[in-house]
């Protein structure tokens, strides 16, 4: 039996993935969500509760690695008092603080949410700290920063909209309107960078074979796939609308109301080419 390792949001889509590929690569693996039936291995953790995170880490084994991939999502509604950030920084705190002073080796799921919008180069540049006046990707952002400083062995891995056959609500955000089966055509057809969870778990496993250190990586199918292509999958009615039209709408579309961020960023996922530069860079120790 390999290394002892902890999946945080271990029923969600990309921690039940790669809860799976680590059993098969032979890791002992234990999994913790805030609720579900608990198993041997997977147990029901409130995570935003300090005393019962607390607990929980005090009566593991010897825990080696932590996968963290337990976060509100993007576009959904955390519990009261908090935004979305917030509430996932209080999850990560109480983990950090849980461990103590013999912090594991961390693997966290972060998001290419944290660039935002405004970088007209593409690809957009691996970049450690980008500005960003994305909430959800200020918070992603702000945990990194988080475990950079508190973490000697750290991999921060940036994923693209991920997705499989059975989850691609990532991927119908580029072409549909909302709640609908209207589909948008922009043209000229923006190009996007997606993520194939199989490809989560193959960077995952990587980490877990390469000395101590601390990386960052941006991982993502090598191919940029074209909503013109994204169009042809999906059965629906499609209007045409030039991306300049789109592009107008968002600038004019005010951000001090939360509809109006809302709306801004559901546009930015039809209109907007999603392209980033992948790979994995080097960061300085502590």
């Amino acid at each position: 039996m390999k290394n002892h390792i902890l999946v945080t949001g271990g029923t969600g889509f990309i921690g039940g993935a790669l809860t799976k590929v680590l059993r098969v690569a032979g890791y002992k693996v234990t999994s913790v969500s805030r609720s579900s039936a608990e198993t041997e291995d997977h147990f029901a953790v409130d995570l935003a509760d300090k005393e019962s995170v607390a607990e929980f880490v005090r009566d593991l084994e010897s825990v080696t690695t932590v996968i963290h991939c337990a976060a509100i999502a993007h576009g959904k509604t955390p519990p009261q008092k908090y935004s979305i950030a917030d509430f996932n920084t209080l999850i990560l705190e109480n983990l950090i603080s849980a461990f103590g002073s013999l912090q594991p080796h961390w693997i966290f799921l972060s998001s290419i949410s944290v660039y935002g919008e405004g970088y007209e180069k593409k690809p957009v540049p691996i970049m450690v700290q980008p500005e960003t006046t994305d909430v959800y990707g200020l918070g992603k952002l702000r945990d990194e920063q988080r475990l950079l400083a508190t973490c000697d062995n750290l991999d921060i891995i940036r994923l693209m909209p991920t997705y499989d056959l059975e989850h691609m609500e990532d991927v119908k955000k580029r072409i549909f309107f909302p709640k609908t089966s209207i589909k948008f055509r922009i043209l000229p057809p923006p190009n996007y960078c997606l993520c194939n969870v199989s490809l989560v778990g193959d960077a995952v496993l990587k980490c877990l074979d390469r000395i101590s250190g601390r990386r960052l990586h941006q991982v993502g199918d090598k191919e940029l796939l074209s909503q013109r292509d994204l169009l042809e999958k999906f059965p629906g009615f499609a209007v045409t609308i030039p991306q300049v039209l789109i592009k107008i709408c968002i600038r004019l579309i005010p951000i001090q109301l939360k509809l109006g961020c809302t709306v801004r960023l559901l546009l930015k996922k039809l209109a907007q080419p999603n392209v980033y530069e992948l790979g994995i860079v080097d960061l300085p120790c502590k």
